[in-house]
């Protein structure tokens, strides 16, 4: 089977959703599958809407056997104007046009042509699913939806439901199979009205193999430091909780604990207008803020880390979290998304409520004065990965599930098409 996988973004950038499709097509070799990847240009975020920020060169590449295609985003002038009309007057438009999701013509253009593929696995934003969606409708092809849908807490939910205004419902309602996270993620697609049979919850997981050489001791030298750290590795702004774990280790060290606060990952534009306009003042000595890091790089923060921290209401999983595990490290996470079905609190790490940095700092002293307790929270965490959360055992379900419930389609498109 020729499988299409349509995401946002795609190695070599290295985030939760990008890294979780390449991984279901680069496993579907194992499954006698072929597998394309489409997805945009874009580096950062910011490329997606205005002409500020990287993209990558290369429109055609292949990495471990999987094809990556890459369209260039398409910067209209009076784009405010324009998407404000669109959003009122375009099929699906009160989410597809809604920032970030950007304007990409080629890929629409090839999106509607017939590439002989058999299943379409679309992932993330609503400008793919929606694409997708009108691809399969188009020529009869299986349909896989992953929204990867970031709402917020469970009882708390973050305004990101604007993400199912427009043609989504539609969308789900038209998947043969729709991926769902966790159980929160389920649920919601439920009040969607997607029938149960069509969900399947599967999540993240990670390569193990990454991470048997990597050096904590190499990543201290190279930064500096001595003494505990405490890693934040995501997409700082205020949705993940930045601002907040900033405000919890500036309270920790007014009382007189030492340690590093590593923040790495891309700063994104709320977070560093936060550090600009004075919210929040870094103390000197006590944060390093590195920026983007290479796989190679996580592997050893991740090693050199006594916690990892990720108070964040916008992961919809958290893969840091199984990579901080796998590492043997502690979590601290946020009742969100995933991350309150995996994390069990007190046993293989610590959750807080979102914006609560009081307790934030009360857990994160826990865990830095008891390092012996640190340390059984994970290996409880790392017991957990090895058993159910590699790549390997994650994408196996996927193709089973997509064996089990959809085959029997497939030579009806075929003969369709002839």
């Amino acid at each position: 089977m020729k499988i299409l996988h349509l995401v946002h973004r795609a190695p070599p950038f290295s985030g939760g959703a990008e890294r979780y499709v390449f991984e279901h097509a680069a496993a579907g070799a194992r499954w006698g599958h072929e597998s394309v990847i489409a997805t945009t240009d874009a580096w950062d975020m910011s490329w997606m809407t205005g002409r500020h920020g990287r993209r990558v060169e290369r429109r055609d590449e292949a990495i471990r056997g999987v094809r990556i295609l890459r369209f260039p985003v398409f910067h209209p002038p009076g784009q405010d104007i324009l998407r404000a009309a669109l959003r009122r007057l375009a099929p699906g438009g009160p989410d597809r046009f809604f920032y970030p999701n950007p304007f990409v013509p080629a890929l629409d253009s090839w999106i509607r042509r017939d590439h002989g593929f058999s299943m379409v696995h679309s992932n993330a934003m609503p400008f793919v699913l929606r694409a997708g969606w009108e691809h399969a409708r188009r020529f009869g092809t299986v349909l896989v939806s992953v929204p990867h849908a970031n709402v917020g807490e469970k009882f708390r939910r973050a305004d990101a439901l604007r993400y199912f205004e427009g043609t989504q419902e539609t969308v789900l309602a038209g998947s043969s199979l729709v991926v769902a996270q966790s159980g929160f993620e389920r649920d919601l697609f439920l009040g969607m009205g997607v029938d149960d049979e069509r969900i399947l919850v599967l999540g993240s997981g990670v390569d193990p193999s990454e991470f048997q050489h990597a050096s904590g001791d190499r990543a201290r030298a190279a930064l500096g430091i001595e003494g505990p750290v405490v890693l934040s590795m995501t997409a700082h702004c205020l949705d993940r909780g930045s601002l907040d774990l900033l405000d919890a280790c500036e309270a920790l060290w007014s009382k007189g604990e030492r340690f590093t606060l590593v923040l790495a990952g891309p700063v994104l534009a709320d977070f560093e207008d936060a550090l600009e306009r004075g919210r929040a003042r870094p103390r000197p000595g006590r944060v390093i803020i590195r920026g983007f890091v290479r796989a190679e790089e996580r592997a050893e923060l991740l090693a050199a880390a006594d916690v990892v921290a990720l108070p964040s209401r916008l992961d919809c999983f958290g893969i840091v979290i199984l990579e901080a595990w796998l590492m043997g490290k502690p979590v601290l996470g946020c009742w969100s998304g995933a991350m309150a079905e995996m994390i069990v609190d007190g046993t293989n790490g610590f959750l807080t409520g979102f914006g609560d940095s009081v307790t934030i700092a009360d857990r994160l002293s826990r865990l830095l004065r008891d390092p012996a307790a640190g340390k059984a929270m994970g290996a409880a965490g790392r017991s957990h990965v090895l058993a159910e959360r590699t790549w390997e055992k994650v994408t196996d379900r996927f193709y089973r599930r997509v064996a089990e419930c959809l085959p029997e389609r497939l030579p009806e498109q075929r003969a369709q098409r002839r």
